[in-house]
């Protein structure tokens, strides 16, 4: 029987959340840089010894954009996570910094305690460092104090990570996997409900007066649509992308384009009325960040794309 884990990676934009999962995931290099919209998942196959037996384990990995705004996105893909790896730039501090002051918050907002794996990846660089691995294993004993004796002697809760020579990418995700089979507990129906309930209470509180607050909960609002939230994603990055949006600094002219947009990837799946009634709510969202007139933009709007739908 093969057991399956929900593990998030969290961390800052280019800190190489994507690039330690290709590396891990299909052992290929590429240090180049690309902003996750929206968040993709992959999955890992793995055996991990156990004291009495060996587990076939179905790593989940949800790779989430690292921009800090998007916090309803963010509260829902924490929703039934069983673990995180925590991501820092070896060159920039801020990124360690930040997992204390803002991811590990977000996640813990929504998930009760669960284990925590640290690294600290451009560990290859030769130099130009702004912290160091002691630096990282500091934060990393503030929190794990519920597993301490998950682990075997051989892995830890911390690394430095390499993307160009692999170092230290296996031992993470293996102890991720140690972590979350060690600690599984019986199965509780009410936990995913409950995490549910506290993000979607984040969800409805998003700020919409911001490009990113905006974005973020026409993002939501769009996957809620569909079923399938891998699908939803891809479509997702397809229109966001064909709407020209730098998700670090939407303006509010390509959150005007990416609305119409959704509202035609819509029409191929709901009725007209529903997508009308999507177009006008995130519209009003829009029109929060406005210059001109929302009424005279949206009557306008919906109706050039009223032949498409």
């Amino acid at each position: 029987m093969t057991v399956k884990k929900n593990i998030v990676l969290l961390g800052d934009s280019a800190v190489g959340k994507t690039s330690l999962i290709r590396r891990y995931v299909f052992n290929r290099l590429d240090d180049s840089y690309r902003a996750t919209v929206g968040s993709k998942v992959t999955a890992k196959q793995l055996k991990i010894r156990m004291p009495n037996k060996t587990e076939n384990l179905k790593l989940v990995i949800w790779d989430l954009i690292g921009i800090k705004g998007y916090n309803a996105l963010h509260a829902m893909t924490f929703v039934g996570a069983d673990a995180a790896l925590l991501v820092s730039d070896m060159t920039r501090k801020e990124t360690l910094e930040n997992l204390e002051d803002y991811w590990i918050p977000s996640l813990f907002n929504i998930v009760d305690s669960v284990p925590l794996v640290f690294v600290c990846n451009k560990s290859d660089l030769s130099g130009g460092f702004e912290f160091g691995f002691e630096d990282l294993r500091d934060v990393t004993e503030g929190y794990n104090a519920d597993f301490d004796d998950s682990l075997p002697s051989n892995l830890k809760y911390s690394y430095s990570t390499s993307i160009k020579n692999g170092n230290g990418i296996e031992e993470a995700f293996e102890s991720l996997g140690h972590l979350v089979l060690r600690n599984e507990g019986p199965a509780n129906p009410v936990k995913e409900l409950y995490e549910g309930l506290l993000a979607t209470g984040i969800c409805r509180s998003t700020e919409k007066s911001t490009p990113i607050g905006t974005l973020d909960a026409i993002i939501v609002d769009f996957c809620k649509g569909f079923g399938d939230s891998r699908m939803a994603m891809y479509i997702l990055r397809q229109e966001i992308a064909k709407a020209g949006i730098d998700i670090s600094r939407p303006t509010k002219e390509s959150i005007l384009n990416v609305v119409g947009y959704l509202a035609e990837a819509e029409s191929g799946f709901m009725d007209e009325e529903t997508v009308y009634s999507n177009f006008e709510k995130r519209m009003k969202w829009a029109h929060r960040i406005m210059e001109r007139g929302y009424r005279q933009y949206s009557e306008n709007a919906f109706e050039i794309l009223r032949p498409t739908i």
